[in-house]
């Protein structure tokens, strides 16, 4: 998404993709535009200067929300035509907040006389559905409407009851005209005189809001709304210290990342949010994304993960729908609210086509549990966890073997509903589709971890019996699986069953899951490290989804040999869980130098399977999302993986086990959240490769335990 030419600024759900010098224009593979609701309310913005476009000096991006360009003419023609001896330049301030984008410019001109000047503001809406914009398939809208009335542009797009409104305003100190989709401002501008002008944008998804006009942000009156949340956010966002600088600057930016991509809704509150996929295609609610980011980013704020149990629980499906690959229990995939999903030009929406989301609500159910503990404040989940263990039983289990699959039920559902959910995402050894349904291994893992965790949360609520039966059940799946998965002469774990029950050989980065959860014993596991390590899966900068050896290996594609942090950083817990901390290091030592050499230090969505050589960078992924929460909340993991961090509030522990590389010999992490307390931990390495620790936690009651937490520890053989 983002190459050197482009840059974006969001807040939630509201984005901006534009070109480096301000402007928003079709560019094809590019997506600029002013986004929100899954819809494009601005698809192009010029600036023009007496009928010129301007140099730009500077673009800055001043926070997510922010940006900032400085642009000139250093010899500007004048409305006579005539070429005058002064320097105009125009600094444009742009605000992004929800459903909303603020602009200031401002116009200086440096020179003796002064200069009539004429500003164009170029100005359209195509009201494209976000799909639309992603996949270049354009659609043909025949009722657009343009309205300018008392200094009031406003585009507007109605079909069948869907509204989508951009209302464009300028402050009431300057007169514009409007003519040809362009907003004129004529200047008389003075030397020395600064001329200020402030449009507002509000992106409007009903026929009847009429919005105020808000104070400009640059005059450091910014709304209460805003402002409260802000100052919250830094107050009780933990923050980490590493000693390497690179990490260090992974973290924070990674933080700013989560604070960006926060979706406020009503009926959550004021302190709990679901994190938004990425920007620009995954703007949204995304089941499997929400669930494994608010995972990561319990460290950083545990109210993502209760934001997104509660949104998540109220989405989940109660028919059985096999148009939207829906059925009692099933946590969703996608929500979509833009116009190709009103109208079911995707598949309709709330979209139901992921086999995991379910399993891991339940894991995040039961790691909130450990982490916050008051097991009453979360018996109202109860009966969504219950429906969910009916969904893994009844419907995951599709053909009655013991293990989970996955298959669509109509013709527009996603053939691969794992996390590899490309088309080509889930291939044999030969590089074609395996039959339906289909049981990858991390499926079963995930079963395995939401049955063993969430046993806890009903002895809590006072059900052993069932508490009891769900261990029962979750060591049964985990013994049924190492006999179908494991494949001793290749000492690793099959990719997954295909419909014909065959195990799938094809060499990925999958059985890393599996390691992080725990289902092998000590020996089988640290076989599947060494696999995971080969030369054809470790590029140096992360894991290979697929093989470099498989015949469909493509290190630029989008899941055949491209990596990605979060299953990296997945695969590198789980070797830390098998005692192979310096192949963990080595592992996120290759993130965090990746990351270090991306824009702004954000880590993409994805990039490039190449080999890692010396010196080099790697290359990005073209239509990668940055920001990207899991992407991001892989440095979070990184962090916890570190320090060996465990809570389990409910029976009064702490459980820290650090393990620091020598490129890392110390790390704090201040304003944690465990419970209803807050923690510094502070670890450094010793000489002999030890780690010593201290804690603060104030008063809290908790005690720390210097050791891997009980549930960490592997099965026998």
């Amino acid at each position: 998404m983002q190459g050197p030419r482009l840059m974006s600024i969001n807040q939630g759900s509201t984005f901006l993709v534009c070109d480096s010098d301000s402007s928003i224009e079709e560019v094809v593979g590019q997506g600029q535009g002013l986004f929100a609701a899954d819809t494009r309310f601005l698809s192009r913005h010029i600036l023009r200067l007496n009928g010129r476009r301007l140099a730009v000096v500077a673009a800055m991006r001043l926070s997510h929300r922010h940006a900032r360009w400085t642009l000139m003419d250093s010899s500007p023609w004048s409305v006579h035509g005539d070429v005058t001896d002064v320097r105009v330049a125009v600094t444009l301030d742009r605000f992004i907040s929800t459903r909303r984008l603020h602009e200031e410019i401002t116009v200086q001109a440096y020179g003796a006389q002064p200069v009539p000047l004429l500003l164009e503001v170029v100005l359209s809406s195509d009201f494209a559905d976000l799909f639309e914009v992603r996949t270049e398939r354009w659609q043909r809208r025949a009722s657009l409407r343009t309205t300018w009335k008392g200094q009031r542009l406003e585009n507007r797009y109605v079909r069948d009851g869907f509204v989508r409104r951009c209302l464009i305003r300028s402050d009431t100190a300057h007169t514009a005209t409007h003519a040809n989709g362009e907003l004129h401002f004529p200047i008389d501008l003075a030397p020395g005189q600064p001329w200020k002008a402030c449009l507002q944008y509000d992106l409007l998804t009903s026929a009847r809001a009429r919005p105020r006009l808000a104070p400009c942000p640059n005059d450091g009156v910014v709304g209460h709304g805003q402002q409260s949340r802000y100052q919250r956010w830094q107050r009780t966002v933990s923050r980490a210290a590493p000693a390497d600088q690179r990490l260090l600057r992974a973290y924070d930016q990674a933080t700013d990342d989560f604070a960006a991509l926060r979706m406020y809704d009503k009926d959550l509150g004021r302190d709990a949010w679901v994190p938004a996929a990425g920007i620009p295609w995954f703007v949204s609610i995304f089941g499997r994304d929400s669930l494994i980011a608010s995972l990561q980013a319990l460290p950083v704020h545990p109210m993502f993960a209760m934001g997104t149990l509660q949104k998540l629980a109220a989405l989940q499906a109660t028919e059985d729908d096999a148009t939207a690959d829906a059925e009692p229990g099933k946590i969703c995939h996608e929500l979509r609210v833009g116009e190709w999903a009103r109208f079911h030009t995707i598949p309709r929406s709330p979209y139901y086509g992921t086999a995991d989301a379910t399993p891991l609500y339940l894991m995040l159910l039961a790691e909130t549990y450990r982490w916050l503990g008051n097991a009453p404040a979360l018996r109202r989940f109860r009966p969504t966890a219950e429906r969910c263990l009916e969904w893994i039983d009844r419907y995951g289990d599709r053909d009655g073997d013991g293990l989970q699959e996955y298959a669509p039920r109509s013709a527009t559902g996603y053939r691969n509903q794992c996390w590899r959910d490309a088309e080509d995402g889930v291939l044999d050894e030969l590089g074609g589709c395996p039959p339906h349904p289909i049981a990858t291994c991390e499926l079963q893992a995930y079963v395995v971890a939401a049955k063993r965790s969430v046993a806890d949360l009903f002895d809590a609520w006072g059900d052993a019996e069932r508490a009891g039966a769900l261990r029962d059940e979750a060591e049964q799946l985990r013994r049924r699986f190492i006999d179908a998965y494991w494949l001793d002469d290749e000492a690793t774990i099959a990719f997954a069953l295909d419909g014909l029950k065959r195990p799938l050989r094809t060499v990925t980065s999958n059985p890393g899951h599996v390691l992080w959860l725990g289902l092998l014993d000590e020996e089988r596991g640290r076989r599947v490290v060494d696999r995971l390590m080969g030369a054809d899966l470790f590029s140096g900068w992360g894991l290979r989804t697929l093989s470099a050896d498989h015949p469909s290996y493509d290190p630029h594609s989008y899941q055949r040999g491209s990596v990605w942090p979060h299953d990296t950083m997945i695969a590198a817990a789980g070797m830390r869980r098998y005692g192979r901390r310096e192949d963990a290091w080595r592992v996120v030592d290759g993130l965090v130098s990746a990351v270090s050499s991306f824009e702004r230090l954000q880590m993409p969505e994805l990039f490039s399977g190449l080999q890692r050589r010396q010196p080099d960078a790697p290359v990005p992924y073209e239509r990668a999302n940055v920001p990207q929460a899991w992407a991001a909340g892989s440095v979070f993991h990184a962090v916890r993986m570190l320090l060996g961090l465990d809570p389990d509030v409910p029976n009064g522990r702490v459980y820290i086990d650090p393990v620091l590389p020598p490129w890392c010999p110390e790390l704090t992490v201040d304003n944690l959240r465990i419970g209803d307390d807050r923690f510094s931990i502070s670890a450094w390495r010793r000489a002999d490769g030890a780690c010593e620790v201290t804690v603060d936690g104030g008063r809290s009651p908790l005690a720390v335990v210097r050791s891997a937490a009980p549930w960490m520890e592997l099965p026998p053989a």
